[in-house]
């Protein structure tokens, strides 16, 4: 809720590079952004480290430069701007500028707490609002990783609900820990499928013939955009 008392323009994703995740112990999160603060003031010259927030392999946010400053993110790009940095190494093996390192991968609760704020700013400012280090000005650097797609994890994040994992089902007889969930629930808001009138999807039902067809249709309409049924 922090972040509701700012004005953002844009998220910038980053990965550490270094630290990568074997420099995680579990407990060392200070020590980690405290070293990182000490190299960008000291061997970069900046006023303060330059992210306003890490967030480490085991979800944990550990708060940087003040919300209120710009930070040292991507140049010509700061004003406005939220800047994150992933702890670990996230691109592919054989790519990247350090491509003799070990490689990291994005997973679990590091990104289940990454794709709650990248909805977060979705809801808020729009799906144009996130940005990847990569796609800046002149950026030569493969950063937030080779091995990350900014549009899947936006699809991703998309399905999440406005307080994370919680799906927020849209029919009372889908539980939200049910394997299906996020994919019924998209389909409601896709509008392939609308469930019955009493506010329920009964999961396991058979589909009829009737059914079906309105099922095929909707999602026809929905790829070509052509309005079929009037």
């Amino acid at each position: 809720k922090e972040l509701d008392k700012y004005t953002f323009k844009q998220l910038h994703i980053h990965h550490t590079w270094k630290p990568a995740h074997s420099s995680f112990t579990g407990k060392n999160h200070i020590q980690l952004q405290q070293s990182m603060k000490n190299h960008h003031v000291k061997n970069n010259g900046w006023a303060d480290i330059g992210q306003h927030l890490t967030l480490f392999p085991d979800g944990a946010w550990v708060t940087g430069r003040p919300f209120n400053m710009s930070p040292a993110s991507i140049s010509g790009w700061n004003t406005g701007a939220l800047a994150v940095e992933m702890v670990g190494n996230f691109d592919l093996p054989g790519t990247g500028e350090y491509n003799n390192l070990g490689y990291d991968k994005l997973e679990g609760k590091q990104k289940e707490e990454i794709l709650k704020l990248i909805r977060y700013f979705i809801d808020k400012y729009g799906e144009k609002s996130i940005v990847f280090h990569r796609e800046g000005p002149k950026v030569t650097k493969t950063c937030p990783g080779t091995s990350l797609n900014k549009q899947e994890l936006i699809n991703e994040a998309k399905l999440l609900g406005k307080e994370g994992l919680n799906m927020g089902s849209v029919f009372k007889d889908v539980d939200d820990n049910r394997w299906s969930a996020a994919y019924i629930k998209a389909a409601k808001e896709l509008d392939i499928i609308a469930g019955n009138p009493d506010g329920t999807f009964n999961p396991t039902g058979n589909l009829t013939r009737e059914q079906a067809a309105v099922l095929m249709v909707r999602l026809y309409e929905k790829i070509t955009g052509k309005k079929v049924v009037k």
